[in-house]
């Protein structure tokens, strides 16, 4: 029937703020790969098209490429599998063919097996619309309840992180040493630690692969005196250096990374080249952490730590959560980060004192209060800090700034 995979985002993909303000829900990074690359393994060989908010649209073709973005002209007439972007798909209990149905969980759409006879009878025609047309499809086509993950907040890639990095790593293929491990270096339990092309591995770090696997993807460094323990990932590109890096982290390409880390995932172009702890906590792109920056991920009391999505306090039912900090943000030297906090995108933030528990994005300042951060020299420093890891700044880059920035007027 050669049936056409389409992701999509629901309404809940606001719960993600401040990381779904600059890309589409399934972009986000859980365990080794995101959301995207592991629906996307439904349809190994057919094709795959994805569905975003429209003023997304620039970003997400720049950056996943060979894949077609709010096509909606192109698939009138075809067969479609649309699958929730917010899923984290794990295990294998979608089937690209078969016959028309939706599968549910508690009410909410997980995918939707429609063909062209049925979508022909739909409002089809609104890439920011795709959750009510298949709220339509609802009334015509059979609903099935079904068992899936999906996510509702941030706080709950960092509660699955861990069992995604082991379960990824069971579906990779790769396996064994590519790169280049200097003596002096210490493996422990080998077999479950992979190393791509063109990584070093160099005297005096350790790879503790005994309580989870650890993957090293290609072209990274990890440089003494450096211990990462399993589970983990580390991209493409990355430099470790000097660093403790406990379970159940996430380090996407080209990041700079020292001091200590854990449970936490980092979506990509992250500078932390300092000394400072980050724990159970998602970073977005293009974060700097000045020296020292250290988050509290843990309560006093040990009870469960709220958190501040779309101006409403939400609570995590975990007792470890750190912070979520959204893209182009930077933080001064000697930062200090409350527990359950949440900081926007393109914000600048002072050392000293402990921050407040909500930024709003283009926020700068400190202890002594807030005032905007001017959209130009946001734009500006964007582009420096950009070109610093070799990447131009592309107009779709600052028209997404542009925008974030008048979504985000009534926060400031």
């Amino acid at each position: 029937m050669n049936r056409i995979l389409c992701i999509f985002e629901d309404k809940k993909a606001e719960n993600f703020y401040p990381f779904t303000l600059t890309r589409p829900i399934y972009m986000l990074r859980c365990g080794i790969t995101t959301l995207e690359e592991k629906i996307s393994s439904i349809s190994l060989e057919g094709e795959i098209c994805l569905f975003c908010r429209k003023y997304l649209f620039g970003v997400t073709s720049q950056k996943i490429e060979k894949v077609k973005v709010n096509p909606l002209k192109d698939l009138k007439e075809k067969n479609l599998l649309f699958v929730n972007g917010r899923l984290l798909f794990l295990e294998k209990r979608i089937n690209l063919e078969g016959k028309e149905e939706i599968g549910v969980k508690k009410g909410e759409i997980v995918y939707a097996r429609l063909n062209k006879k049925t979508l022909n009878k739909l409002s089809f025609n609104d890439p920011d619309k795709i959750e009510n047309v298949l709220y339509q499809a609802k009334q015509i086509v059979k609903v099935k309840e079904i068992e899936a993950n999906l996510l509702e907040y941030p706080s709950d890639i960092i509660k699955w992180n861990s069992y995604a990095l082991i379960k990824d790593f069971g579906r990779k293929k790769e396996r064994g040493v590519k790169g280049k491990i200097a003596k002096g270096a210490c493996l422990i339990n080998p077999e479950k630690i992979y190393i791509g092309k063109n990584s070093t591995i160099e005297p005096g770090v350790i790879l503790n692969a005994k309580e989870g696997p650890i993957y090293i993807d290609e072209e990274v460094k990890v440089n003494p005196p450096t211990v990462i323990n399993g589970p983990c990932y580390v991209g493409r590109g990355t430099i470790i250096d000097g660093a403790k890096i406990r379970q159940g982290c996430s380090i996407g390409p080209v990041c700079r990374i020292s001091g200590e880390i854990e449970e936490s995932v980092f979506q990509g172009y992250v500078n932390k080249h300092h000394d400072g702890f980050i724990g159970h906590s998602y970073i977005g792109e293009w974060v700097n952490f000045g020296a020292l920056t250290t988050t509290s991920d843990l309560k006093n009391t040990y009870g469960s730590v709220k958190v501040f999505i779309k101006g409403k306090e939400v609570d995590t039912k975990q007792i470890k959560i750190g912070s979520f900090i959204g893209d182009y943000t930077k933080t001064g030297i000697g930062t200090l980060i409350d527990t359950g906090s949440v900081i926007g995108v393109a914000s600048n933030i002072f050392g000293g004192g402990i921050t407040p528990k909500f930024i709003p994005s283009f926020s700068w300042g400190g202890e002594d209060g807030f005032v905007e951060n001017r959209l130009d020299k946001a734009i500006e420093v964007a582009r420096i800090v950009m070109e610093r890891r070799g990447v131009k700044q592309t107009e779709e880059d600052r028209d997404l700034l542009k925008k974030v920035y008048q979504l985000t007027k009534k926060e400031r």
